[in-house]
């Protein structure tokens, strides 16, 4: 764009979501910053609502002819059906069936942790939670291919980011875990002397607290306004193998 404002033009291709993601990007930037461009953004959306309302209700009273029987365009229906049923589309049926995988294994790991009393004792947390990271990380990598993104359904959109974001948190809460007794394992190593692992692992686990619920407050934020937008899905992949590094750091320094 050359001009300070957004065309009209470029208004029309968003809402209808035409444009690629680097001008969408742009175009989201410059909204935020711009209460002009947003005002008429509205007033676009507005406008395409009452087309569309006006050409509903003409189809409404539109009379059909004599060869649009049920008989006749009851087979076309039919296909056109099977064709468009979105959970057998691939660009939906593969990101969900990850991200459901991902999240149960995060939630059988957090049930494991609980049992095992993982939260008041060093305890091994079991494969459980790295195969939540690899699955929930590969749900969110499927989404940064703009060709095949979960954008245009906003339903499933939301669903598979709100599962993305509690698998994260519950894998949070087990990273905590692991850096405890990572604290521990280091002052062991440094000096030999388990009364001064105690604190430290103490003081570990309260600065990442601090950290997580910062960190999962302000990405529910940040994905709530970006919902669906690549860098939504891009922070959702960071993070995952992010947490997916510390789950394996135990076994990268024994």
């Amino acid at each position: 764009m050359t001009s300070k404002h957004i065309p009209a033009d470029d208004f029309v291709a968003y809402i209808y979501r035409t444009l690629d993601d680097a001008q969408r990007e742009f175009l989201d930037a410059h909204l935020l910053e711009c209460a002009s461009c947003r005002s008429r953004l509205a007033e676009q959306e507005m406008r395409e609502r009452h087309i569309s309302n006006d050409l509903k209700a003409a189809l409404n009273f539109a009379a059909p002819s004599g060869q649009m029987s049920f008989a006749a365009v009851a087979p076309s229906l039919k296909n056109t059906r099977l064709e468009r049923n979105t959970w057998l589309d691939r660009t939906v049926f593969v990101p969900t069936a990850l991200v459901l995988t991902g999240f149960a294994f995060a939630v059988f790991g957090l049930l494991n942790a609980i049992g095992r009393q993982a939260f008041t004792a060093s305890q091994p947390l079991g494969a459980f939670p790295t195969l939540s990271c690899f699955f929930l990380a590969l749900a969110s990598l499927e989404q940064l291919d703009s060709s095949i993104s979960l954008r245009p359904r906003r339903a499933i959109t939301w669903a598979v980011a709100v599962i993305l974001w509690l698998g994260s948190a519950f894998i949070g809460l087990l990273d905590l875990l692991v850096l405890r007794d990572l604290a521990i394992m280091g002052v062991i190593a440094m000096d030999g002397r388990h009364a001064t692992a105690g604190p430290i692992a103490i003081i570990t686990v309260f600065l990442g607290a601090m950290l997580y619920i910062g960190f999962i407050i302000g990405g529910a934020e940040y994905h709530y306004k970006n919902i669906g937008q690549p860098g939504s899905w891009k922070l959702f992949t960071v993070t995952l193998l992010g947490q997916l590094f510390i789950l394996i750091l135990p076994y990268l320094i024994r």
